[in-house]
């Protein structure tokens, strides 16, 4: 009796259950892709962290792919379940997915291959449970949405939603790229633009000796010192210093170290000048190609009083080969890889510092090296073209999305008002010629 009234009274009153179930699922679903695609560097790492884990090994195009499919689903499946678009698609789309994710989760939950699921990448990291827990929820309220969504009228009316859809496909086509060929326009990781990549207190220095590196293999994780890494099967989780009194790092500090395995952090960042810092977070991709660009780049910051240094996760019996084929003029240090790509994403990334502080990031092969060359472009620094302001990017172009489905919010009134217009018209027209008949 108890179960047939609660049927009765959800069928009564489906109309404001299914607008909060489309407002809660549907802001999930479009802040989850949005963050994954803002940073989509960082989705294809944790896809790869993934494929690792499940000894898969595929090129990074198509964990690329990947990454922008995924991501996109759920924006725009999302963002269709918040207006009302597409009633029967949107759902079944999202259930498709969960139909996924749940099991998947489930695995992550019991097994804990990776740390977290990465489901809002930087932004948002929740634990393995819940994000089972959130999945279970979410499911839930998919299948009520099955039954009822399509009964219930959206924001846009079904002849011009599919403009909403393209409106959306390019906003996030665009996020996505630029945060791969650029940099993210939101950065929700350790070292954003303005701080530092120095502690304020000199006394947190400590010997590279001290630190105990954690790396996990298979849902095993073990410890190792600087002097004896493991292989490149093992995925880095987290550092911290024993036996010096001083706390565990939070993943906010960069230790930097050269051919002996000594942290040289802070004789290498320049406190009191400009700074050029290269990175190369993975020695796989590592090319050749990279470096004329790379070799202006220091002579131009040597011209201003300035300095360049490269920073790798190359092997300790790679790193002189790699030397000699960059032909640098410039230190290359070694650095863990999951800092380097914390500090910067990219294949190969510039940061720009003065005086230790962060003041503009960018992807190398984006840096225009032809400005480099001429020293009087009219009083124009060619270095300000790596201190772009990508958050005011996604704000200008989160403003012009909201403004298009304004745009095609207050189109639709207009259609409408002059298809009842026309209607009425036509109405009128034909009572007076039955009248008149």
């Amino acid at each position: 009796m108890n179960v047939l009234l609660a049927k009765s009274w959800l069928k009564r009153h489906k109309s404001p259950i299914v607008w909060l179930l489309r407002f809660i699922i549907g802001a999930i679903f479009v802040m989850s892709g949005l963050a994954k695609g803002l940073d989509i560097w960082g989705f294809v790492y944790k896809i790869e962290e993934y494929l690792e884990v499940w000894h898969f090994t595929q090129p990074q195009s198509l964990c690329l792919t990947a990454a922008i499919a995924i991501s996109g689903s759920e924006f725009l499946g999302g963002l269709s379940l918040l207006c009302g678009c597409y009633r029967r698609a949107a759902v079944w789309l999202l259930t498709a997915m969960m139909a996924v994710m749940l099991p998947l989760t489930l695995y992550i939950y019991i097994a804990s291959p990776v740390p977290d699921c990465g489901c809002f990448g930087d932004f948002w990291v929740i634990s393995n449970g819940a994000t089972f827990w959130k999945n279970v929820a979410i499911t839930l309220g998919l299948i009520y949405l099955l039954a009822y969504n399509h009964k219930v009228k959206g924001i846009y009316t079904p002849y011009i939603q599919w403009m909403v859809m393209v409106v959306a496909a390019i906003y996030f086509l665009f996020v996505s790229l630029y945060g791969y060929m650029v940099q993210p326009m939101a950065d929700f990781r350790s070292f954003p633009v303005g701080s530092s990549l120095l502690p304020e207190d000199d006394d947190d220095v400590y010997e590279s000796s001290e630190v105990e590196l954690i790396y996990s293999k298979d849902g095993v994780e073990a410890t190792f010192n600087i002097d004896s890494l493991p292989d490149s099967t093992w995925t880095f989780v987290d550092r911290k210093v024993s036996g010096s009194g001083i706390p565990a790092t939070d993943g906010a500090e960069i230790a930097i170290y050269d051919d002996d395995d000594n942290d040289v952090t802070y004789d290498v960042i320049d406190n009191e000048g400009d700074q050029l810092i290269v990175t190369l977070p993975d020695y796989r991709l590592a090319s050749p190609a990279y470096t004329y660009a790379i070799n202006e780049l220091q002579r131009y910051i040597a011209l201003r009083g300035g300095s360049l240094v490269e920073i790798t996760d190359f092997p300790r019996d790679h790193i002189d080969q790699w030397r000699d084929y960059s032909m640098s003029d410039y230190p290359i240090y070694r650095a863990e890889s999951t800092v380097i790509k914390e500090l910067v994403r990219g294949t190969m990334g510039v940061v720009y510092l003065r005086h230790g502080k962060i003041v503009g990031k960018s992807n190398l092969g984006m840096v225009d090296i032809a400005v480099m060359k001429d020293d009087e472009l009219r009083g124009v620094d060619p270095l300000r073209q790596l201190m772009v302001c990508h958050r005011e990017v996604w704000w200008c172009s989160s403003a012009i999305l909201v403004v298009a489905l304004l745009a095609i919010w207050v189109l639709q009134m207009i259609v409408d008002r002059v298809r009842r217009s026309h209607k009425a018209k036509e109405d009128k027209s034909c009572d007076e010629s039955k009248k008149n008949n």
